[in-house]
C-alpha cells in the first residue's frame, strides 16, 4: 500500500538519523542509546503540569525503538534479495542490525509503562490509586508475560491491579499487544531467515562458491564449520574459495591447520593471501615446514598491499636451498636498491642452484658492480654461472670488459665459448652504433 511505505519511509529516515548509519556497532548503539534516553528520561520525570509533553516524549520514543525494526527489516531484505540473485550488490555494505534491535527493543520494558502512565495522566482512562512509575512498570510486565504465548493467564499470574475504567483504555492495551506481538513475530521470522539463508548459502557453497558471497560476511562462522568438517575433498576447496571472497582476519586462524592438509593447500594460502594479513606471514617464516615457508614468500608476493619485498628477504638465509631461490626468483621484479644485496650475496652462496640464479640476475646490476662481481662468476665451476658472468659482462658497454670475455674464447665447455663469441659481437655491434 501506497501510504504504508510512505509510513515505512519515515521511520527509515528517522531510524538512520537516530544513529542506524553508523558504520561502528559500539558507537551506533551508545547514540542510538542517547537518543532513545533523550525521550525517556523526560518522559519518566516531568512533573504532572507537563503531562503532554511526557506522553509526546513517550511516545517519540517508541516511534524510535519502531523506526529500529522497520530500517533492520529493509536491511534484512535487501540482503534477502541479493542472495536470491533478484538483484545484485555487496550484501556487506550496511550494517548488521540484530544487537541494536536487541538493544533498542529492551527499552520498551520502559516505554510501555511509561505510555500507559502518561497517556492515563492525560486523558484518564484507567483506575489506579498509586501513580508511581513502579506500579505501571508491573502493569507493563502483564502485557508482556500475555503477549505472544500468554504463559501468565495459563498459571494464572497477574503483577498488577491496574484496571481499564473505559473502553478506551482496553483499546489501548489491545493496540500494543497488537504491537508487542507484531514485532516479537517479525523478529523471530526475521532470525530464523537469516539462518535458513546462512544454511543454504553453506549448502551451496560447496558447488558454487559465489552463492556464499551473496550472503556475506555472516556466513563466515558456519562456512568455516562446514570446511572443518566436511571429509569431500571438492566441497572443501570450493568453501575455501568462497572464504576467500566473504573472510577477514578473524577467519585465518581457523584456516591456518588446513595449510597442513596437502589436498587443499592451495586453495587455503590463495584464501589466506587474500584476508589476511601480512604480519601472519611470520608464523609460516618461522615453520619448520619448507612448503609453508615457500608458501610465505607467495603470500608476501602476492598481498594485496605488496609485493613486500623488505619481508621477503628474510627468508635470504634459509637452510633450503629452494627457498632462497625462491627469495632470488620473488625479488626478480624489485627494485634494483633492494635487490642488489641480496644478488651480490648469493653469489657466494653454498648452494650451485642458488650461486646460478645470482648469476643470472647478476645483469640487472650497475655496471660497476658487474664489474666487480663478474670476474669472480667467470672462475666458477658452474658452467651456467660462467655463462651468465659472461652476459652480464656483455651488458655493460666499457672496454674494460672486453680482456675478461675474450679470456673465455678458451673455456673448455663450447656453450661458454659461444656466449663469449656472441657477447664480443654484440659489443662490437654497439661500438659501431655510438660511430
Amino acid at each position: 500500500m501506497a501510504w504504508w511505505n510512505t509510513v515505512d519511509e519515515f521511520l527509515q529516515k528517522v531510524g538512520y538519523l537516530s544513529g542506524m548509519s553508523i558504520t561502528n556497532s559500539l558507537t551506533r548503539i551508545v547514540v542510538i542509546e542517547f537518543v532513545l534516553l533523550i525521550f525517556i528520561i523526560p518522559a519518566m520525570y516531568l512533573p504532572n503540569s507537563l503531562r503532554v509533553i511526557g506522553l509526546l516524549c513517550a511516545f517519540m520514543s517508541a516511534i524510535l525503538v519502531l523506526s529500529v525494526h522497520r530500517v533492520w527489516s529493509a536491511d534484512e531484505r535487501r540482503r534477502r534479495e541479493i542472495a536470491n540473485r533478484v538483484m545484485d550488490g555487496d550484501p556487506d555494505i550496511g550494517n548488521d542490525h540484530r544487537i541494536d534491535v536487541l538493544v533498542a527493543s529492551l527499552h520498551l520494558l520502559f516505554i510501555v509503562p511509561l505510555l500507559l502512565q502518561r497517556v492515563d495522566e492525560v486523558f484518564d482512562i484507567y483506575s489506579v490509586d498509586n501513580q508511581n512509575f513502579s506500579v505501571w512498570f508491573m502493569f507493563g510486565m502483564d502485557l508482556f508475560s500475555r503477549s505472544l504465548l500468554d504463559w501468565a493467564e495459563v498459571y494464572e499470574i497477574r503483577f498488577s491491579d491496574v484496571d481499564s475504567s473505559s473502553m478506551s483504555g482496553k483499546h489501548l492495551i489491545l493496540f500494543l499487544l497488537i504491537s508487542i506481538d507484531l514485532l516479537l513475530i517479525q523478529s523471530i521470522i526475521r532470525l530464523i531467515g537469516i539462518r535458513g539463508t546462512i544454511r543454504e548459502g553453506v549448502s551451496a557453497a560447496a558447488r558454487d562458491p559465489e552463492t556464499a558471497a551473496r550472503i556475506g560476511r555472516r556466513v563466515n562462522k558456519a562456512l568455516l564449520k562446514s570446511i572443518l568438517d566436511t571429509d569431500i575433498v571438492d566441497e572443501k576447496r570450493n568453501r575455501i574459495r568462497a572464504l576467500a571472497i566473504t573472510g577477514g582476519p578473524n577467519e585465518v586462524e581457523s584456516l591456518w591447520k588446513l595449510l597442513a592438509d596437502d589436498s587443499v593447500r592451495t586453495e587455503t594460502l590463495a584464501t589466506l593471501i587474500r584476508i589476511g594479513k601480512i604480519e601472519q606471514t611470520n608464523r609460516l617464516v618461522n615453520s619448520s615446514n619448507v612448503t609453508l615457508r615457500a608458501s610465505a614468500i607467495q603470500w608476501m608476493l602476492l598481498a594485496p598491499d605488496g609485493p613486500h619485498y623488505f619481508h621477503i628477504r628474510q627468508l635470504e638465509s634459509d637452510p633450503s636451498p629452494r627457498i632462497r631461490i625462491s627469495v632470488l626468483e620473488s625479488l626478480e621484479d624489485a627494485p634494483l636498491d633492494i635487490a642488489s644485496p641480496s644478488i651480490i650475496r648469493s653469489l657466494n652462496d653454498s648452494d650451485d642452484g642458488v650461486r646460478i640464479e645470482a648469476s643470472r640476475q647478476l645483469r640487472r646490476l650497475t655496471s660497476e658492480d658487474i664489474l666487480q662481481y663478474a670476474p669472480m662468476l667467470l672462475q666458477s665451476n658452474s658452467i651456467a654461472c660462467r655463462i651468465h658472468g659472461v652476459e652480464a659482462l656483455a651488458a655493460v658497454e666499457d672496454g674494460r670488459v672486453v680482456p675478461h670475455i675474450v679470456k673465455m674464447f678458451d673455456d673448455e665447455d663450447d656453450r661458454v665459448k659461444i656466449s663469449a663469441q656472441q657477447a664480443i659481437e654484440h659489443l662490437q655491434r654497439l661500438a659501431k652504433l655510438t660511430e
